[in-house]
């Protein structure tokens, strides 16, 4: 999961049943054309987006965008870069030209009104030929800054199960590293429903029943993830010491398209309407393979000290991890740190581990659960 983030995600073993993954470091024509490919055939089906479904397939067979697509940052996924990329464009001005006003329409968010049943693929090709140069200056800057809330379903059983928290009542001083503008700093305000598909078994329910969104998610195997107790004297209530350090490759990082910008606004939005007893969310920039081990020092130490990221190791070099590593266990010395990582297996879904570091070392490693990784189902392991 960790220890290497260049070739061990593309190899496979012939004959096994895994899904072929495209390299996402590919630039040539080929290259990219599996990755759009892959996208349509397997990644939209998990979002029920029929939209990007023909926009990856469409891409996938288009040789001129093929070649816009070659000039967006490498070690990025093509195709979140390319539509978070259009999106964000569209978005700034919907009335620019008649192409603009065509594509809108197959955005609700931009129009208001719901998508019309043909298809959007030519009023997409359109837009993106005709906006060519503005779409590159996005993808020669542009970095994945998923916000994907529903992972939240994933986080809080880790959460849960970690003995040092579940000593302390549920109180943790919680520092998340990545992308996800705070929100997911507020799983203990959303609801929760873990059930398996077939009926089978218990379900679980977590969160107060007027608590929004209801994250569902579906079970697997035969062990249900564990949750917090319910609401009241035991339940999660992270220290008002909540921060948020962006993982990051390196300094280029730094220039970022426009809708993380407006992902950050609307956790400020939020946080300054928080009810009585909330705890602010305080979000900073930085790199945390070299800023990690300040914004730890300004975790409590009297609760348990708690890092977690998801779906962000994969965009750090290997040496950039390994001196994360490092200066989390640094930190160690003051108190022990439990860091929570959700990140991708290669195969298609993710990998939820824990791992503990106390008195400047890493002690253990565990692999908590595998996922989906938008946090749609999980298969919790047991742990010994």
């Amino acid at each position: 999961m960790i220890d290497s983030r260049d070739d061990a995600r593309i190899r496979r073993t012939k004959g096994s049943n895994m899904v072929d993954l495209p390299d996402v470091r590919a630039r040539d024509i080929e290259g990219l054309a599996r990755s759009f490919r892959y996208f349509g055939e397997v990644e939209t089906s998990r979002l029920d987006s029929d939209t990007d479904t023909a926009f990856s397939l469409g891409i996938a067979q288009d040789p001129e965008l093929l070649a816009m697509a070659s000039g967006i940052a490498p070690g990025q996924p093509a195709p979140n870069i390319f539509f978070a990329a259009v999106q964000d464009l569209l978005l700034a001005d919907p009335e620019r030209s008649l192409a603009a006003r065509a594509l809108a329409r197959f955005y609700p968010a931009v129009s208001g009104e719901p998508i019309p049943a043909q298809s959007p693929w030519p009023a997409f090709r359109v837009f993106s030929l005709e906006h060519a140069d503005a779409l590159a200056a996005r993808f020669r800057s542009g970095r994945t800054q998923t916000c994907v809330v529903h992972r939240c379903a994933i986080v809080l059983p880790a959460l849960a199960s970690l003995p040092r928290v579940a000593a302390a009542g549920g109180r943790i001083g919680l520092l998340e590293l990545g992308p996800s503008a705070g929100l997911n700093l507020r799983l203990d305000r959303y609801r929760y429903r873990y059930a398996y598909e077939d009926g089978r078994g218990a379900r679980v329910d977590w969160g107060n029943e007027d608590a929004k969104p209801l994250l569902r998610c579906e079970a697997r195997g035969n062990i249900l993830p564990p949750v917090p107790p319910p609401r009241g004297r035991g339940a999660p209530r992270p220290r008002p010491e909540r921060h948020r350090a962006r993982g990051s490759p390196g300094p280029q990082v730094d220039a970022r398209i426009d809708l993380a910008r407006a992902r950050r606004a609307c956790a400020r939005d939020g946080r300054s309407a928080r009810p009585r007893g909330d705890f602010p969310i305080e979000i900073e920039e930085g790199d945390a393979t070299r800023e990690i081990e300040d914004r730890i020092a300004k975790l409590p130490i009297d609760v348990p000290r708690v890092l977690f990221a998801t779906h962000v190791v994969y965009q750090i070099s290997p040496e950039g991890v390994l001196a994360m590593f490092d200066a989390i266990a640094r930190a160690s010395f003051a108190a022990p740190i439990d860091l929570v990582i959700m990140d991708s297996t290669g195969r298609g879904d993710s990998r939820l581990d824990h791992i503990a570091f106390e008195d400047g070392e890493r002690k253990s490693q565990n692999i908590l659960a595998l996922s989906d990784s938008h946090g749609r189902w999980i298969e919790w392991r047991r742990q010994a």
